[in-house]
Formats: C-alpha cells, sequence, structure tokens
C-alpha cells in the first residue's frame, strides 16, 4: 500500500513543476482614460426664445476639490456666489473670461451653475 501511494505521488507532478508547466498570462490592464480635459456643450434658453452655448472643461480633480474647499464657509454651507466665481473662472471655457458680475446683463446663471456643478459631479466619481 505504501509502495502505490509513492508511485502515485511519483508520478504526480509538484506544484512548483505545474507551474513552470503552464505558460502564466497576466492579463493587460486597461490604462485609465484620462478626464482631464473633458468637455461638455451646455445651452441656456434665454426668455427670448435665443439660446446661450457655454463650453465646459473638466480642470482636474484638484482643482475641483479646490473649487469646493474655497467655496465652503465655516459653517460647511456652500457661499453660491465664491462657487459661481470659480466655476465661471475653471469650468468654464467658451465664452472665455465671464465673471458672475457679467449676468447682470445675461440670463441663465443659476442655470449654468448648476450644469456646471452637475457636470463635475459626473467626472468625479
Amino acid at each position: 500500500m505504501a509502495e502505490e501511494l509513492q508511485a502515485t505521488q511519483a508520478a504526480q507532478p509538484t506544484l512548483a513543476e505545474q507551474v513552470q508547466q503552464q505558460s502564466v498570462q497576466i492579463p493587460e490592464v486597461a490604462k485609465p482614460v484620462s478626464k482631464f480635459g473633458q468637455q461638455k456643450e451646455v445651452e441656456i434658453k434665454r426668455a427670448d426664445g435665443g439660446v446661450d452655448k457655454y463650453l465646459l472643461q473638466y480642470p482636474g480633480i484638484r482643482k475641483a476639490m479646490e473649487i469646493i474647499d474655497n467655496s465652503t464657509m465655516p459653517n460647511g454651507q456652500l457661499a453660491r456666489s465664491i462657487f459661481a466665481d470659480q466655476l465661471l473662472e475653471h469650468v468654464v471655457v467658451q465664452p472665455a473670461n465671464l465673471s458672475l458680475d457679467d449676468f447682470d446683463e445675461r440670463e441663465g446663471i443659476n442655470q449654468l451653475i448648476d450644469a456646471a456643478d452637475e457636470f463635475l459631479g459626473e467626472l468625479w466619481k
């Protein structure tokens, strides 16, 4: 009986031998796609029926976090005017150089800020 066990064990390759016999295939890992610079066009309808177009661009995770950090008041609430200024400066790239003051003569600031906020949220996952 002991001789049969030894013969069976001798016939079976060791784990090291099994590994050597198999060609080890390391699967390729897909490179993550960079979100930096991704863009989205947003259309804001005006009261006169016209449409204003804005181009949003993702500023990267660091800048997105800084926008939130810079806009948060000590009580934890978001300062909407600072948040809007930050989004207009770092996310809305066309038309260029918009400021919150430009919306004294333009419509749709709330819709634009909400769209830019949603855009950042989609990419910040």
